[in-house]
């Protein structure tokens, strides 16, 4: 408790600034301490009924900044190889190996 108090700050007032979990928190300690059931989680608030499709929303948005700057090609852009990038560690096969050969002179 004494930490919950230390970082407790005085400042904010109103109803927004309202410190739930804490008071939760404090709920849940009290209810230990006391060899009380534990008090129950409030319901989820609900999901909104409609989610947004946010690459939609980013597409229609450049489209808007494109029309307005005057642009009506849509720039190319080069497509990534997926390969993949080769390990910086030597195969145990070849560790401590000069190139890759162990006791056979440079030719």
């Amino acid at each position: 408790m004494a930490l919950i108090e230390a970082m407790t700050r005085e400042d904010l007032t109103g109803p927004e600034f309202a410190d739930r979990y804490t008071e939760a928190l404090q709920a849940v300690v009290e209810a230990k301490q006391e060899d009380r059931q534990l008090p129950q989680a409030p319901e989820p608030a609900a999901r909104p009924e409609q989610l947004v499709d946010l690459m939609a929303a980013l597409q229609e948005s450049v489209g808007r900044a494109r029309a307005a700057r005057g642009e009506t090609e849509v720039p190319e852009v080069p497509a990534k190889s997926a390969k993949k990038a080769p390990s910086r560690r030597a195969s145990s096969r070849n560790a401590g190996r000069a190139n890759g050969r162990r006791g056979t002179p440079a030719r």
